[in-house]
């Protein structure tokens, strides 16, 4: 873990001392800003993408799988400026308002959680698959961002109860061809949503060799992330991500984490995407 910290150390420094080299806005170009495709003509525009992401086989674990990564979703933007999109396993909108500010609203599938993903989940109840909600509120000062997001369990079925998000983005262009973006946030959620998640019940406890866990709700994590997106043509372009997780007590007390995981995780892509 610590290799992996330095590495993301010393990517931020090379992204930070690095110079803005074109005067288009960044903002726009980011496939996940609330200002993606904001200016641009009224019309259809589409992506597809197919790479491999490595993540921790569950929130918190210490233990990685490397899976293949794939995506398909398309915008239709009005002469409004509002931009309707549809995606593998996600529909939403995107709304302008004054002052710099956009409204993004859209359901996502949300997969569950199965105790064959990871060792240590023997013993403990799945996680059901549900409809989640993302209402993201966001306001721009040049390339840089501010938001706020409230990501809701639509169904109920996960019990996965409410989370939320506040953050920041700052975007630049190294070169006309070379787009970086950094994101850095906090979120939280209610008691409903970090019992399911890092909880133990006292029924699981008498299964595993976990002490029985209620956590309240509060503080979740933070989290550091760096995106570079290399374009070949107008068309084709490679997008890599590495993102740093680290968890508060409310979760990293948690056996899940405290006793078979670690308080900091680590996620990355990398995935050739084709706009058209």
């Amino acid at each position: 873990m610590y290799t992996k910290f330095c590495c993301l150390i010393l990517f931020a420094i090379f992204f930070c001392v690095s110079s803005r080299a074109d005067s288009s806005d960044p903002l726009e170009l980011n496939p996940e800003s609330p200002w993606y495709l904001a200016e641009f003509d009224a019309g259809w525009y589409s992506d597809i993408g197919i790479g491999l992401e490595y993540e921790p086989t569950y929130a918190g674990s210490d233990e990685y799988s490397t899976e293949a990564d794939a995506f398909a979703r398309t915008f239709y933007r009005n002469t409004k400026g509002q931009r309707f999109y549809l995606s593998l396993g996600e529909i939403g909108i995107l709304q302008p308002l004054p002052n710099d500010m956009q409204f993004q609203a859209f359901i996502e599938y949300e997969e569950g959680r199965e105790v064959s993903e990871d060792d240590t989940l023997q013993g403990l109840n799945e996680v059901d698959s549900t409809f989640e909600g993302q209402f993201i509120l966001a306001k721009r000062f040049h390339n840089v961002s501010v938001f706020g997001v409230l990501q809701p369990d639509l169904t109920g079925d996960a019990n996965k109860g409410l989370v939320w998000f506040i953050g920041a983005t700052f975007d630049h262009l190294l070169a006309p061809n070379w787009r970086m973006n950094s994101r850095v946030d906090v979120s939280g959620g209610n008691r409903e949503y970090m019992q399911t998640e890092f909880g133990i019940t006292k029924e699981e406890a008498m299964r595993t060799n976990f002490d029985a866990y209620t956590p309240d709700a509060g503080l979740k994590s933070t989290t550091v992330s760096i995106t570079s997106e290399f374009y070949f043509t107008k068309q084709l372009s490679l997008l890599g991500t590495i993102e740093l997780e680290h968890y508060f007590s409310e979760a990293s007390d948690s056996p899940l984490i405290r006793d078979e995981g670690s308080k900091s995780t680590v996620e990355a892509g990398v995935l050739l995407r084709y706009q058209f």
